[in-house]
């Protein structure tokens, strides 16, 4: 029930063949969704189509497998995984809908906006309309995944603590 403090917790290793394969479909995720924003980028609601299928492909790569910094690993075989599936898509389907909402307020704001927020400055050459729409898009996955991935961990927990109970 209670925790000792001299109890060392098993932190998860990640195979060298399991990180080349996240790579691998990383690198796979990176080129397709840069094919995508080019052909559909001019169609209407192009950008949010691909942002969407973007967002969705590294959401499940970032909530089910291991990443820097957030080593455990989920399986879709698992039992306790798959009772959080609903409430994970439902949890994916609000977080999409912010973003579409988000990006069909925010593109067509940017020739209202004061002409400093498109000119380009820093060694980056990303104006601020720029760096708050990559910003705004990151701040908005990430918590999606830390919220998926807490969802998913305490799923675990609990049915530990109740196997470990009886």
């Amino acid at each position: 029930m209670f925790e000792q403090p001299d109890e060392t917790k098993k932190t998860p290793r990640v195979s060298i063949v399991m990180s080349l394969a996240i790579l691998a479909a990383y690198l796979i995720g990176a080129y397709g969704g840069l094919t995508l924003f080019l052909v559909l980028g001019d169609r209407p609601y192009g950008t949010q189509i691909a942002t969407a299928t973007v967002y969705t492909y590294f959401a499940f790569w970032y909530i089910f497998f291991p990443t820097r910094g957030l080593l455990q690993k989920y399986s879709l075989r698992d039992a306790r995984v798959q009772q959080e599936i609903p409430l994970l898509l439902a949890i994916h389907c609000a977080f999409l809908i912010l973003c579409f909402l988000g990006q069909s307020l925010w593109l067509p704001m940017k020739p209202r906006l004061p002409s400093y927020w498109s000119m380009e400055t820093g060694r980056r050459d990303v104006s601020l309309y720029g760096w708050v729409s990559m910003g705004s898009a990151f701040i908005l996955f990430f918590t999606q995944v830390l919220i998926s991935r807490r969802i998913l961990s305490r799923a675990m927990k609990i049915d530990e603590d109740e196997s470990g109970l009886g």
